[in-house]
């Protein structure tokens, strides 16, 4: 296919339409962005957290490290730094601009914060 194709215009239109940058793994990112909007809607930090996800979710990101959080990994330190740190309006790039100070708060938070994680009863796979 030829670049000046009319089918070829049109992919990349879409392409540019519909793609969203994310910093790192999908899932993870989209955990910390659902962290961060109800963080602002909450308008503080919350005593307790209830994640319920789909299994594919809990799959995906039990083992995957979290972009600024020091090398940490899975769902609680996901949505714990877009609770801390994350900015919303920056959609799938939530936590690109974490600070030092922002992740040397993860870990305590982390400790003192109650967080379940439970499996969605759903029939949707993600």
């Amino acid at each position: 296919m030829n670049k000046t194709d009319q089918a070829y215009i049109t992919y990349i239109n879409i392409l540019k339409k519909e793609l969203i940058p994310a910093m790192g793994c999908t899932e993870p990112i989209a955990l910390a962005y659902c962290a961060a909007l109800a963080k602002k809607q909450l308008g503080c930090l919350p005593e307790r957290i209830v994640i319920e996800v789909s299994g594919n979710i809990i799959k995906n990101v039990k083992s995957v490290v979290v972009p600024n959080t020091n090398g940490m990994k899975g769902i609680e330190a996901a949505a714990s730094i877009g609770i801390i740190a994350g900015d919303s309006s920056k959609t799938l790039e939530v936590i690109s601009t974490v600070s030092e100070e922002d992740k040397a708060k993860l870990p305590a938070f982390l400790e003192n914060t109650d967080i379940c994680v439970k499996p969605i009863d759903s029939d949707d796979l993600l």
